[in-house]
Formats: C-alpha cells, sequence, structure tokens
C-alpha cells in the first residue's frame, strides 16, 4: 500500500509549456461605458454570435483618464456579447487594483504605438466594419515553405502559417486560418481567413474556391462578410473568389 501511494506521488500532476494564441484586443478611446454598449450592441446586430467565446483584453493606452471607467460593467456587457475579457492592458494604480479585485489579469501598457488584432472601440455612431488596423512591422527573415493542410479544418480549430497557407479540403464555420503569407483554400472557405498577419505585405491574398468566408483579414485590414452588403461580394457568395487588400480597402475577385 505503501509503495503503490509513493508512486503515485511521483507522477506530477501537470506540466508548465508554452503556446501561442491569438487573442483580440479592444482598445478603447472613449471612458465612457454607454459609448461602450452602444457601440457593441452595433457589433452584436451586424453580426450576431460572430463572437461567442472569443478572448479578449481591453487596452487603455490610449485614454487620458481611465478613473470612472467601471470595469466590472464592462465585463458583464462583453460577456452580453459573447466576449470574455481575460485581462486588461495599461491604465492607472486604481484600475489594476479594480482588476485584481475581481480577477482579471493585469497586463503592463505596451510602450509601441504599433497594433495587432485591435477592433476599435470608440464612435458608437460609425460604420460597424472591424477598423482597420496599423500592424507590427517585423525585422525581415528568411522566406519559409508554404504549410500544407489536407484534412478538414473544423469549428473552433485554429491553423497557423509562417509563410502561406494551403488547405486542400474543407473549412468549416468557427474555424480559423492565420497566415504570414497567402492564404489557398481548395474547397469551401466558411471560417476566419486572416493573411499577411504581423505584417506589411499588401501583397497577401485570400484564395477560396467556394468563399462564404465569415471574416476575411489583410494586413489587419478585416471585414465581415457574413452578412455580404456590397455587390461584388454578394456576387461571389458561394462561387470561386480572391480577397485583395487595394488602396487601404478589402476587394473581392473572382478567380
Amino acid at each position: 500500500m505503501t509503495q503503490t501511494l509513493s508512486n503515485r506521488q511521483s507522477v506530477p500532476a501537470f506540466q508548465l509549456k508554452s503556446s501561442i494564441y491569438t487573442l483580440t484586443t479592444l482598445e478603447l478611446h472613449s471612458p465612457s461605458i454607454d459609448e461602450l454598449a452602444l457601440q457593441l450592441a452595433s457589433m452584436a446586430d451586424k453580426a450576431p454570435s460572430f463572437f461567442q467565446q472569443t478572448p479578449v483584453i481591453l487596452a487603455f493606452e490610449e485614454l487620458h483618464s481611465d478613473l470612472s471607467f467601471n470595469l466590472n460593467r464592462a465585463r458583464h456587457l462583453l460577456h452580453e456579447t459573447g466576449m470574455v475579457l481575460v485581462a486588461v492592458r495599461g491604465g492607472s494604480q486604481s484600475l489594476r487594483k479594480n482588476a485584481e479585485t475581481i480577477g482579471i489579469a493585469w497586463l503592463p501598457a505596451q510602450k509601441s504605438k504599433k497594433k495587432s488584432n485591435v477592433i476599435m472601440l470608440s464612435n458608437p455612431d460609425s460604420e460597424m466594419d472591424i477598423e482597420s488596423i496599423e500592424t507590427k512591422r517585423n525585422e525581415i527573415k528568411p522566406a519559409v515553405g508554404p504549410k500544407i493542410v489536407e484534412t478538414p479544418v473544423r469549428s473552433g480549430q485554429q491553423i497557423y502559417a509562417e509563410g502561406d497557407l494551403i488547405v486542400t479540403s474543407s473549412v468549416s464555420a468557427g474555424a480559423e486560418l492565420l497566415a504570414g503569407g497567402s492564404i489557398h483554400v481548395y474547397g469551401p472557405l466558411r471560417g476566419r481567413a486572416l493573411a499577411g498577419v504581423n505584417s506589411s505585405d499588401s501583397d497577401a491574398r485570400i484564395y477560396a474556391t467556394r468563399f462564404e468566408a465569415e471574416l476575411v483579414a489583410i494586413c489587419g485590414q478585416y471585414k465581415l462578410t457574413c452578412q455580404p452588403d456590397d455587390s461584388s461580394w454578394a456576387e461571389l457568395w458561394g462561387k470561386p473568389a480572391c480577397v485583395i487588400s487595394d488602396t487601404g480597402h478589402l476587394r473581392i475577385r473572382e478567380l
């Protein structure tokens, strides 16, 4: 009996391993909770259930003062939209203590002004296309070969490629593709596709033999496509298409 207990105790209960996850950052430009509530409601109306179970970080670097900001209410507002507040970044010592009190992680402010994977929440009356964001400009790195995925990418899966990403099967709704270069999908594309991540290479493209993506992005320029309202996007819905970045806007073309 003693030997059995000793063997069990020698096996570690857990291991610490580093992992990389994509987190959405909500960069606040106004301390008004009411303005935050209005814009989150607009987001939910235009893309219902799109942000379900999306972990987010609230960034306070652009605010001159956060003393009146109700962090607990903000967490509940995000939860109603489907987002999960996992951390706050920057802000005053008072905000940091508030975060610790309600069990939210606090991250130090970023010194760089460059932003990646940011949704700006400032003007509730503005058009609800997810805002353009400035992406990080990394140092030049040696070219890498494409990553090839030959199995279906199912809902909840995230695939990342440092260079080009090639998927020879289908991509389900709720799945996410991220690539430092272009994305090629030889099948239905129904999830999210983000090309040129962490890069300023506007030559990145998104190709699909059947375009039905929920969201596309090239070099930080985002567009929700699950409810296409532009005629060019609607005409190519469900057809072979290519998404490009052209003078700061995402455009879709027939393959």
